[in-house]
């Protein structure tokens, strides 16, 4: 294991009486917030199930300039006609040199959120398969993530909304993971510990790793922030990955969630967890850190103006931009039963509008998830799940 990513547990070798170690809550969150930092890894399954291979000598959690993976396709567009439109030269090395690192994240994080959903992880328990309903979403999310920011005309004339996406999607990574691995691992302390987690408290080691992510500076100054939900405003930063108000009502709604038995109850419970979450996670953390940046803004706005332009004045060979999430592994699809497309001009940086098409996109993930296709959803996740770049 990396050594920056070490994480120290002292052990006995007298084989005595057992004893019970009680941790703290600053331990508790320590190895939530180091679980989340090695999902971060490119992962490779070993013998026996399970084992992650992490001794590859050069690994970083940042690296300075991976390659795209093999496995995926080289960087390109598409035209509305279906062909491929190659890159210039000087996109296609700002990819490499920079967009990989976001957009290959973005795949690991979508695989993080699946294999959580899916129960597939330390303490993760397939019978209460379900409890973790917004990890599915924010799976797919991700996924819709890393193929934005290969998307050309993002790349040629949006560098603001590369940052900005690469940025809100690690940090909204940071801050929910943990709640999500640390329920798993133990509600009780949950509730003991909600309040007290704070990355300055973190054990010094994790700490360290934490703050060796891109805009760790920045983002533990302002995620969360304070939230004027009725008016969509912002308010002081909170700072630290710190227990919020919304996120004390989705813990709530976890419980609730967990002691329900009816089935029909648990779904509709499930899915007031999910939104519950998208709320804390849409205007407690992006907000501010992400969609309260200025420049990203006009970046948005300007990639809405160049759509426009482009489906107006060029040929059938244009790129379009879609704001699309579609329920699959695959970058876009077409059936509109299995993607939610956002309303034609929405500002995305408006917390209501960019609300109003999450809880659209939920209601049709819900609807699939506990339906007819649900074990198609289950299979598209696990694609994610399984993505080891």
């Amino acid at each position: 294991m990396p050594e920056h990513l070490d994480f120290l547990l002292c052990t006995s070798r007298d084989p005595g009486e057992p004893v019970d170690i009680v941790c703290s809550c600053d331990d508790f969150w320590s190895v939530a917030q180091q679980f989340a930092l090695l999902q971060l890894y490119a992962r490779k399954v070993l013998s026996p199930p399970g084992e992650i291979n992490l001794r590859r000598e050069d690994i970083r959690i940042i690296p300075p300039h991976p390659a795209p993976d093999p496995r995926w396709p080289q960087p390109c567009a598409k035209g509305v006609d279906g062909h491929v439109i190659p890159l210039t030269a000087a996109v296609r090395a700002d990819y490499l040199h920079g967009l990989a690192r976001y957009s290959n994240r973005a795949l690991r994080i979508a695989g993080a959120y699946a294999r959580v959903f899916l129960e597939d992880f330390e303490h993760g328990d397939i019978k209460r398969l379900g409890r973790f309903h917004w990890a599915g979403l924010a799976a797919f999310a991700s996924k819709q993530v890393a193929f934005v920011l290969r998307h050309e005309l993002v790349q040629k004339y949006a560098p603001p909304t590369l940052r900005a996406l690469g940025r809100g999607n690690l940090w909204l990574y940071n801050d929910a993971l943990p709640w999500h691995y640390a329920w798993a691992l133990c509600p009780k302390s949950v509730d003991k510990c909600a309040k007290q987690r704070d990355a300055r408290n973190l054990d010094p080691i994790v700490l360290a790793n934490l703050s060796m992510q891109e805009w760790s500076e920045e983002a533990l100054k302002n995620v969360p922030c304070r939230f004027d939900e009725s008016k969509a405003e912002l308010g002081d930063p909170i700072g630290n990955v710190q227990w919020t108000p919304m996120m004390g009502e989705a813990i709530e709604a976890w419980r609730a969630l967990e002691t329900e038995t009816d089935t029909d109850e648990r779904a509709k419970r499930a899915l007031e967890h999910l939104k519950l979450m998208a709320r804390h996670e849409q205007g407690e953390v992006l907000q501010g850190f992400t969609y309260g940046v200025t420049l990203f803004s006009k970046s948005l706005a300007l990639v809405r103006f160049g759509d426009e332009w482009l489906h107006l004045h060029l040929s059938e060979r244009s790129v379009a931009f879609k704001f699309q999430l579609s329920f699959s592994a695959k970058d876009y699809v077409s059936d509109p039963a299995w993607r939610s497309d956002a309303p034609p001009g929405i500002r995305v940086e408006d917390y209501k509008e960019r609300m109003d098409w999450i809880d659209d996109a939920a209601g049709k993930y819900h609807a699939l998830m506990y339906g007819e296709f649900q074990q198609r959803m289950l299979a598209e996740l696990r694609i994610l799940a399984d993505y080891e770049g």
